[in-house]
């Protein structure tokens, strides 16, 4: 497994067959029935994991997102921003999908998440985590809006010259 964290067996078919009916159906009529049937596994598999389809999509961004920091931290590379514009990049098709369903506001929960915006801060810790959160947040879901045309370098130079 290398560092790397990954889905199960169960979570990876159960994912896979969510994201598969996404490309079909809009997301609030797919139901569970249909992506455990998709997904060929039981009812009680898919609950084991999860308690609706929502869940199955924030679990795995969470895996997508600690995947890219156990990348990046192994890398040792000081670009966070770049590395960051490139996972989205990779991942097009995913966030892209996202976005479609209007589902993004999960990509906001998990970067907030991740850059550790919680209740606990001290008020300056706070807000500054959350500005930088739903800055970078901005960026990406108008990016992912506009077909991600440019590049992830094209992008981070885009950034460069609002400083």
């Amino acid at each position: 497994m290398e560092n790397e964290i990954k889905l199960t067996y169960v979570q990876e078919k159960i994912t896979r067959a969510l994201l598969e009916l996404m490309k079909q159906y809009p997301f609030r009529e797919i139901t569970v029935t249909q992506v455990v049937q998709h997904a060929k596994i039981s009812r009680a598999s898919f609950y084991r994991n999860y308690r609706n389809n929502e869940e199955v999509l924030r679990y795995y961004m969470t895996i997508l997102i600690k995947n890219w920091g156990t990348s990046f931290e192994s890398a040792g590379d000081l670009d966070w921003a770049g590395s960051l514009l490139m996972h989205y990049y990779h991942h097009k098709e995913f966030y892209s999908l996202l976005y479609q369903c209007n589902l993004s506001h999960n990509m906001l929960a998990i970067i907030r998440e991740t850059i550790g915006v919680d209740a606990e801060s001290q008020n300056v810790a706070a807000y500054g985590k959350a500005w930088f959160a739903g800055g970078l947040f901005g960026w990406i879901e108008e990016w992912i809006r506009r077909g991600m045309q440019e590049t992830p370098e094209q992008l981070k130079a885009l950034m460069k010259d609002m400083r």
